[in-house]
């Protein structure tokens, strides 16, 4: 049985409505607080300063433009991780790089946690959730994952979290 799959993973809706989501309600904490008329400890401003940034980077993060990026795992287990710009525009796309499964990788059955590392030694983590993918695609991704990390001869002590 063969285990290539070659999937482009698209930012995931439900992640970036969470994380809009959670930052709200730190703004609406950070804001409670600091307008509470009568703050019974002596730290609500600071608490309130720490949730309004908290805030701030989560809406940030929420609001800023993703990259679709396009994972390519051979017959042999060889992964590959492009980034594409503009897909369905005619856009550019990045060269791939070849990566490994890094140790704390995650696959669950509705969230994969890939961290991927390339020859330079960078880390890219890419969370794939059911909606980043086809239902189809998803599966296939996940066995070819585990299959790949199998095949790496160092997988004993990797222990993907199940």
């Amino acid at each position: 049985m063969s285990i290539a799959v070659s999937a482009v993973v698209v930012p995931s809706r439900r992640l970036r409505a969470l994380v809009f989501f959670f930052g709200g309600c730190n703004a609406a904490a950070g804001l409670a607080l600091a307008f509470s008329p009568g703050a019974r400890f002596q730290c609500a401003p600071l608490c309130s300063a720490l949730f309004l940034v908290a805030a701030a980077f989560l809406l940030h993060a929420a609001a800023r433009r993703t990259k679709t990026r396009r994972i390519d795992i051979s017959g042999l287990g060889q992964l590959r991780l492009a980034v594409q710009q503009g897909v369905g525009q005619g856009g550019a796309q990045d060269a791939a790089v070849p990566v490994t499964v890094a140790p704390g990788s995650t696959v669950w059955p509705q969230l994969l946690l890939l961290l991927l590392r390339a020859p330079d030694g960078g880390l890219t983590v890419l969370p794939v959730l059911r909606d980043s993918v086809t239902p189809q695609q998803f599966r296939a991704l996940a066995v070819a994952v585990r299959a790949a990390d199998a095949g790496s001869g160092d997988a004993a002590g990797r222990g993907f979290a199940q």
